[in-house]
């Protein structure tokens, strides 16, 4: 379990994907590793400002997906770790679309993204179960395809304290569970299907498992829009309703 984690949640001009700066809380006075979590493209002063704040460094890049607004900075973020590109963890499911993120999307790259595709140099697998990504953070990966082949959760418990878009938004004071839910489970609804590696079957088994085993306290904190709980989208996500409804 980690202990005091603070979350800095960055919306992204591409597409509004969530980029996530985390950071466990050091008693010490040196800096600490940070994680960040889907690097988007247009957010590169955002993120070194939150890193500022909590007088932290890049010590490794998490991916939840390999979609182009969830994975186009990530080489260019890697690159700020002090001693050599931080290591980018991806879902082995989803590696093969670092080679050309662009290809595998529907969608045409927004007029924002100015600068072309540049693959990270370390490239990593995350491993299924759980991890400590940096000192002090370790997240539990669930695999949870059908968005994509690779799509996840990444689930981790801790004190939090989150600012979103740079605006103090939430103190928990007590140990709470929480997860980053990509672009699997959103406030009302669910990743899209029909792009390439999309799945409709798969995210329906994926949903019903999620909606079976995740607790419905866990603080969710999705690749888009805002903020929500497990237990809000049981009782208010007719996609997850419906998918546990089927058994």
């Amino acid at each position: 379990m980690n202990e005091n984690i603070r979350i800095h949640v960055i919306p992204t001009p591409f597409y509004g994907a969530n980029c996530c700066v985390i950071t466990p809380q050091s008693q010490g006075d040196g800096q600490v590793g940070a994680l960040v979590v889907d690097p988007s493209f247009g957010v590169r002063e955002e993120i070194r400002q939150a890193l500022e704040e909590d007088r932290a460094y890049v010590a490794a890049v998490l991916v939840t997906h390999g979609h182009a607004d969830h994975v186009w900075d990530c080489a260019e973020v890697a690159s700020w770790a002090p001693e050599g590109p931080a290591p980018v963890w991806i879902p082995g499911p989803d590696a093969y679309r670092l080679d050309d993120p662009a290809s595998y999307v529907s969608l045409p790259l927004p007029e924002e993204v100015s600068e072309g595709w540049r693959k990270p140099s370390v490239i990593k697998e995350c491993p299924v179960d759980s991890f400590e990504y940096v000192p002090g953070l370790v997240l539990r990966m669930v695999p949870a395809p059908g968005h994509t082949e690779g799509s996840a959760l990444f689930l981790g418990a801790s004190v939090l304290t989150v600012y979103w878009n740079g605006v103090r938004a939430l103190d928990t004071g007590v140990v709470v569970p929480w997860a980053l839910s990509g672009d699997v489970i959103f406030a009302g609804s669910v990743g899209r299907t029909d792009m390439p590696g999309g799945d409709e079957t798969q995210m329906r088994h994926t949903l019903r498992t999620l909606a079976n085993v995740i607790d419905p306290q866990t603080i969710l904190f999705p690749g888009h829009s805002v903020a929500t709980t497990m237990g809000d989208e049981l009782a208010n996500n007719a996609y997850l309703r419906r998918a546990k409804s089927i058994g």
